[in-house]
């Protein structure tokens, strides 16, 4: 996501950032890892030299694009689904 925002980095500092960003919110008792995994990952980046904004804007991205957006067709099947059992 960093390069997608013209931000270029080595990958390796995106990969350090998401991976000790995962450890936090697996190890942290927070449901779904939300505000653990971006704040960590965001500290992360800024430790790397990255400033904030940029780092901001590819991790909520990110999480967008990984998490967020593949509940929608989820949450479409699932609403089709209630509404075929109230019908029948």
């Amino acid at each position: 996501m960093l390069h997608a925002i013209g931000y270029t980095q080595p990958y390796y500092v995106a990969f350090t950032s998401f991976i000790m960003a995962a450890l936090v919110g697996t190890v942290l008792p927070v449901p779904l890892e939300l505000g653990t995994f971006e704040g960590t990952c965001v500290a992360m980046l800024h430790v790397f030299g990255i400033p904030v904004e940029p780092a901001l804007i590819a991790v909520l991205l990110l999480r967008g694009f990984t998490f967020w957006l593949p509940m929608i067709p989820g949450l479409w099947l699932a609403r089709r689904e209630l509404h075929s059992k109230r019908i029948a």
